[in-house]
Formats: structure tokens, sequence, C-alpha cells
């Protein structure tokens, strides 16, 4: 298979028919077997199989295969974009397994063609290539002529690496199968928090114990060399790894990549390098393809289903998330944020340098298609709120960094602790009707009362602390208008030491947190309503206090982002 993967006269009806080669694809199959051939249009679980019984997931028996042919078939087409890939990963295979070359808008052998026609248009396939790459799967060789090697470049299949993929694509899954899960022995207890006798019912732990104590019973996985055993183990551990966080720039860098690298050197001992991350993220992109079970239609998950910004963002990060194997956070996250403001459409200009240039580079990811109007009017903002939103979206979130102190306020020190505005890029990303200026107003104040209830100090250098805007990330600014109307106050409460909520509260309620000493601090957004609800530029400071005890309105608008 893997000799052949990448050649012109392989098939995709012969990758399927060699996929028999790896057994464990047959777990599948206990519920019910058939003898049926798969072709393009038979199910290789007979329709009385497919009832959602014995399947973690929710999903049926037959739904879990064809997901795990999805992500085989991806992996296939990805690895042959200089030839079908491209056809193959955009429109499916017609009845005769022949990647299909879409002839217009109206073209009936697919569904939603015109989506389909977009995408392979403007799918950055460099990307999906520069990955797999990186990941070691692929190989740029210069051909050499007669006499020297000429400028031609050549993509090699690294065989082991592709076997690699292969079989933990293979069994990634099959602990999905409520029957095999495994009961932690008495001699491995504890195990992810699971005591002797009990069963682990969580399928990635599941499996990660069947991979460390009995290998055996995986044949696809004792046959990998040593080295690409470890690789596969990485991809079960559990990272903390929010990539829509990075994509977004939506938390700190400490929030974003604390927690993944120390995944890195406390679970493998620096044994990995930036391969195996990139090779952690071909198996999550290739998973994530091939999640609709319609393998033969294409990878429609993406296609037709994933925003494709958000897609594409995502594609050109990996490339930098594989450096936190050898660079800090903060390297990481800075030259991800440079990248974003260089390579921006439309352009943005010469790269900001200044005490508010972190801060820009990352509203610029935040707000996406809007970051135009965000970036224009955070020059309007008054001082103080230039300055607390400076400050602080420049505190890193970890101990000993800092970005460059040409991109920072002057004297920003060592403090924190650094603040998640949880739901932030949604904030900023459906305007709606509302002003750029009034959001940036808004988000201002919401970490100006974030440094009321977490006063900043050198000892929370390290930490970093979320604040949640769920509540008022679907809201408009006549909204929160008429909820201060009503008599009612938009707050911060401090939940824990490691989260706060912006809640809407009464005056009851206002009083019984008082009383109970709850921690809380109401935001000043008087004005929002002022003008006709038109926020105005502050041209000076404000006070030094800009709490105010009593009824006010903030103001937002945005719906969800990936996260």
């Amino acid at each position: 298979i893997c000799s052949r993967i990448a050649s012109p006269n392989y098939t995709l009806e012969e990758f399927n028919s060699d996929l028999a080669a790896f057994p464990e694809l047959n777990l599948y199959l206990l519920e019910e077997r058939t003898n049926t051939p798969v072709g393009p249009t038979q199910n290789i679980v007979r329709e009385s199989s497919t009832e959602r019984v014995g399947i973690s997931s929710g999903r049926s028996v037959g739904d879990e295969y064809q997901r795990t042919i999805g992500a085989f078939y991806a992996i296939y087409w990805l690895m042959r974009l200089d030839g079908d890939g491209v056809d193959g990963f955009s429109n499916g295979v017609d009845e005769n397994w022949v990647p299909i070359q879409l002839t217009g808008t109206e073209d009936g052998r697919v569904t939603q063609a015109e989506k389909r026609i977009n995408f392979q248009k403007n799918a950055q396939w460099e990307f999906f290539r520069k990955l797999f790459v990186d990941a070691g799967l692929l190989e740029e060789k210069r051909v050499s002529g007669l006499f020297r090697t000429n400028g031609v470049v050549k993509m090699q299949v690294c065989r082991r690496r592709v076997m690699s993929l292969l079989a933990l694509t293979a069994f990634h899954d099959i602990m999905k199968m409520s029957m095999i899960l495994p009961v932690v022995q008495p001699e491995h207890a504890p195990y992810h928090g699971y005591g002797a006798g009990d069963t682990i019912s969580d399928h990635d732990h599941a499996l990660s114990y069947i991979l460390d104590y009995y290998p055996d019973l995986l044949p696809s996985f004792k046959g990998l060399e040593e080295s690409e055993r470890r690789a596969v183990l990485f991809t079960q551990c559990h990272l903390s790894f929010n990539h829509g966080w990075f994509v977004q720039a939506e938390a700190p860098p400490g929030a974003v990549f604390t927690k993944f690298r120390e995944a890195l050197i406390r679970d493998h001992q620096s044994q990995l390098n930036q391969r195996d991350v990139a090779f952690y993220f071909v198996h999550w992109l290739t998973d994530l393809a091939g999640a609709e079970p319609t393998p033969l239609a294409g990878c429609e998950k993406f296609v037709s289903k994933f925003p494709l910004p958000v897609l594409n963002s995502f594609l050109r990060s990996f490339e930098f998330v594989g450096r936190i194997a050898t660079q800090t956070e903060t390297q990481v996250m800075e030259d991800y944020l440079k990248m974003r403001w260089a390579e921006a459409n439309p352009p943005l200009g010469p790269q900001p340098t200044g005490e508010s240039a972190i801060a820009k580079m990352r509203l610029l990811c935040m707000a996406q298609l809007n970051a135009p109007a965000v970036l224009r009017e955070f020059d309007y903002l008054s001082e103080d709120d230039q300055e607390v939103l400076s400050v602080e979206m420049s505190r890193t979130g970890t101990m000993y960094q800092t970005f460059s102190e040409d991109l920072i306020p002057l004297g920003l020190g060592q403090q924190g602790p650094a603040f998640l505005v949880y739901y932030g890029p949604a904030f900023l990303q459906n305007l709606g009707n509302d002003s750029a200026l009034r959001r940036l107003g808004v988000l201002a104040e919401i970490y100006r009362c974030a440094r009321e209830l977490w006063p900043a100090c050198a000892i929370k250098a390290g930490v970093s602390v979320t604040i949640r805007i769920d509540v008022i990330k679907v809201l408009t600014v006549a909204d929160l208008i008429e909820a201060a109307s009503k008599g009612d106050s938009w707050v911060l409460v401090k939940h824990n030491e490691s989260e706060a909520f912006i809640e809407r509260s009464t005056k009851k309620k206002l009083n019984r947190m008082i009383a109970s000493q709850q921690g809380f601090q109401v935001l000043d957004l008087s004005q929002l309503a002022s003008e006709g609800g038109r926020m105005s530029p502050r041209r000076g400071p404000s006070p030094a206090s800009s709490i105010s005890v009593g009824p006010t309105t903030t103001g937002s608008a945005a719906s969800a982002a990936a996260s």
C-alpha cells in the first residue's frame, strides 16, 4: 500500500481492497458480517446492523466504519495532490471508482456542485502538502540530471511514516464499540482516574490502555518501529490543546500552549520532535475530513460543511503549532501573529510596531472578516481604552517570557494573571449594525473589570484566568440598552480563582452579592447609549476608576466561533 499510494496507476478501488491488510478493521464487523463485496453503491454493513447499539459515540456501527474508511480515503487523496487527489478529495468517485471532474454547477453526479467547485478552486492545497511534508509523510527530493542536480523537486513517499498513519487510522476508533472496552487490571490501577476492575468508558483512554499494556493485541501497532510507536502514542495524549484559541488568538500564549508543551516533555521525555507534532495534526485533519459517513462522495465535512476561510486558517497554523517542540509558547504565538498580518487579505500594510502592536495583531485574528473595521476604529478609542487593550492583550500568561520589546507597552514587565476572554472572537466577528468602536470599548471595559478582580502581581505571571462572556455574545447593543432601561446591570462576577462570568443582574441580585462578599464589578458602558446609541471617540484618559455602582449597560453582538 505505502509504496503505491501516490502512484498514478494505483486506484482507489485497489486501495480500498488492500485495506483488508489491517485486521483491526474486522472489529467493526463484530455486530454483523456481510459477504457482499464493497463497491461505490454498496454498504459494508447491512441495514439491519445500523441500530445504535453498543457504540459509545451514539452513531451506528456502519457509520463508524464508513467514517474510518473516509479517513483512509482522505489520506489517499492528500498523498496524490499532484495527480487525481484534488478531484477525489473534492468530488468523490463515480460508479467505476474514477475521480469526478465537475463540468459545472449543474453537474448532477454530485450534490452541492457549486460548493465543491468553490472548495476545489480556493482551498489552500499547498498548506495540505506542507503539513504532510512537515509530518515526514512526503519528502522533497531534488531530481538529478546526467551531470548535476537540477531545480526540479519531486515528492517521495516515506513508506515507514505512511504505514504508521494508516495503522493509527485503522484502530483509532475501535474502542467506540462498548463490547471491547478494557477493564483496568489491579497491577495497572489507577489509570487516568479508573480504578481496578473499572471498565474504561472513554474510548481514547481505552485505546491508550491497550497500547500501553497490551500492544500485541493490535497487530498493526505491534509491527511498527519503536520511533513510530512513540509518534502513534503521542496522538492519544490528552493535550489540553484548543486549536481555536490559537488560530483566533483568543487566548494568551500560556493558556494555549503551556499544558501542551508540558505533555511533550513530561510524557515523552523530549523524544518527540516537530515532525511528530505535525503527524498528530495530520491524523486530526484526516480524521475530521472523513467525519461524514459518505467516503465515496469525497471529504464532504470539509468540502460542503466547514467554512473555507476557517479551514485555511487552521491549515496555515499547523506549521506554527509544530514549532512548540523547539520554541517557547510566546515565540510561537508571536511568529504566528506576524504571519497572519503579513498574509492578511486585503493587505493591511507594514507590520505594526509600538505599544499596541500585539493587541492589533491579535484583534486581526479575532475579528477575521471584520478586521479592517476593528483595526481602523482602534485608533479612535480613548487613550485609556487603547492602553488597557494594549497592556492586557500583551500579557503572556507564562513565567519569564515576553513578546518582543518593540511590540508591547514600555515597562510592561512580568505580571499576571493574563486573561482569556472566552468568545472574544465571536464578540467581534458579527458586528451587525453595531460599530466596531463600541465593541472595542466594551472589550476594554471587560479587561478593566477583570483587572480589578485580579490585581496584577509578579507571582501570577504564569497564570491565565478565563473571562466568560457567553451571555452577551448573541445580544445587540439595542438588547443591552433595553436591559438597562429595565433597571438591570451587566456585571462581571468572579466565580472562583480561575474564571469570571458576565451576568445580567437585578438590584436585588447585586445586594445579595454585596452581602455575601461575592467578588464582582459592574461594567460602566454609559457611553454606549450616548448620542442616540452611537459611542463617540473619547479623546482623553478616563478617570482612574471607571467602574460605576448602579444600573449600567454594555453592548455586544456576536455568534459563536470555532473553538
